[in-house]
């Protein structure tokens, strides 16, 4: 009873094992179209192009302050009333009523800045500076999504890995089955060489689906970047370690410069010193120039002495304004922003610290694998030949399962270690290359 529940549990095993894995015709997508994939469709960027397109209309011809205005006014209007006057000496009295009348103007004016202190050209120059800062800032959160991208994309890689060898330990532990059971039945082994097989089976068969189960996982992860909608394709296993001949000086040197984030905060301190040179530019004279045309014209009734009464003048002038004294704001504006400029300053030098200092421990951490990558290489043909003697003699009678079965757990932790040290140097390097700004 309990041997027909035990196979009927292997066999719902290898079927789910069989749909989990099973894989047709399915595409290889490549790093590089992932990534390509993210630059294109990713919403993150997208919102920072905006803001890139919002940094541009500030630079446009309209808001550089160098343009006149123009605005024109007009009116009509309608008026009823009476005039009465009574004299002191013998004249008689005049008394008009309902003096009608109708009048209207129209004018045009128009005024530009001709001197403000140079405060316009400040603003200018901090627009566009404020367009180079956005497009680093699109910069930044491109590399930032390329650079999650690859992390999960490598660690898709590393579970195929597990897969390749899982699959292959499935593959011994079944054919292990299949001799424990034949022996068995020829009376060479008891019953406990049986169910240990079994149970062997079962299990890596549960860890392979495990294994399928976070690959269809990550691919989600990484779906959310690329906007694709399935999951029905494999990844490209294969790649290089680029960095192991490299020295950390010249690293370090090359991220002090081209690192996106410090290069931000650069163009932070320097918006800065815009701010600083217009509030000391707050109170300096402008000089605005001023013209005007207006026509005006009334058409009275009868009952007034005057039928028509038109007027028309043209207007020119130049003002000038300079605010000597504002209580001091002005003053208090420019500490202010010297406060801003020397804090934009220290944030830069601190964060510039934080990733010397992160930049050495990633470091470490590869030139560690790099030195686990050759340990476990050497470990791996050690236990391969362990594994491949265990295994000889245990088909020969002369060694027992549990054995057998440790030293292929020894030769599939190896492997495994193996290739989790290659990945990992793999992630480092991919990390490296976020702080190079590559």
């Amino acid at each position: 009873m309990i041997m027909n529940s035990v196979g009927t549990f292997i066999l719902c095993l290898f079927s789910l094992l069989q749909l989990s894995i099973s894989i047709s015709a399915q595409t290889v997508l490549t790093l590089d179209e992932v990534l390509l994939d993210v630059k294109e469709k990713n919403y993150d960027l997208k919102a920072a192009r905006q803001n890139i397109e919002a940094a541009r209309v500030m630079t446009s011809k309209y808001n550089r302050g160098y343009m006149p205005t123009l605005n024109l006014n007009g009116g009509v209007g309608y008026s009823l009333s009476g005039v009465k006057n009574v004299f002191n000496f013998n004249f008689p009295d005049i008394s008009i009523q309902n003096i009608q009348a109708v009048n209207g103007n129209i004018g045009v004016g128009s005024s530009y800045l001709l001197y403000d202190g140079g405060q316009r050209d400040l603003r200018n120059d901090k627009n566009e500076a404020n367009l180079d800062l956005a497009n680093l800032q699109l910069n930044n959160i491109q590399q930032q999504l390329i650079f999650n991208a690859a992390q999960i994309y490598y660690g898709i890689a590393q579970a195929v890995y597990n897969v390749d060898l899982l699959t292959e330990s499935l593959e011994i532990s079944k054919e292990r089955y299949r001799r424990a059971n034949t022996f068995y039945e020829y009376g060479n082994q008891n019953k406990v060489d049986v169910l240990n097989a079994e149970v062997d089976v079962a299990r890596d068969s549960v860890n392979l689906i495990s294994v399928n189960n976070d690959i269809d996982n990550l691919k989600w992860q990484l779906n959310q970047l690329t906007l694709k909608t399935d999951t029905d394709y494999e990844i490209d296993t294969s790649f290089n370690l680029m960095y192991q001949l490299a020295k950390v000086s010249d690293l370090q040197s090359i991220m002090i410069e081209a690192n996106t984030e410090l290069i931000s905060l650069r163009k932070t301190a320097a918006l800065v010193e815009f701010d600083k040179a217009i509030a000391s530019k707050i109170n300096a004279p402008q000089v605005v120039a001023n013209g005007a045309y207006n026509i005006n014209y009334q058409k009275n009734s009868t009952k007034s002495q005057i039928d028509l009464n038109r007027t028309n003048g043209l207007n020119l002038g130049i003002s000038a304004n300079w605010n000597i004294f504002d209580g001091g704001q002005g003053k208090l504006q420019e500490q202010l922003v010297a406060i801003d400029q020397e804090n934009a300053l220290i944030d830069l030098k601190n964060r510039e610290n934080q990733l010397v200092s992160q930049l050495n421990r990633l470091w470490n951490s590869y030139q560690n694998n790099l030195l686990t990558l050759r340990i476990e290489k050497q470990n791996i043909e050690t236990n391969r030949v362990n594994f491949n003697l265990v295994k000889s003699l245990y088909e020969n009678g002369q060694q027992g399962s549990v054995e057998f079965r440790q030293a292929q757990l020894n030769l599939i932790n190896a492997q495994s270690q193996y290739y989790i040290a290659r990945t990992s140097a793999k992630l480092l390097e991919i990390e490296m290359d976020f702080l190079l700004g590559r």
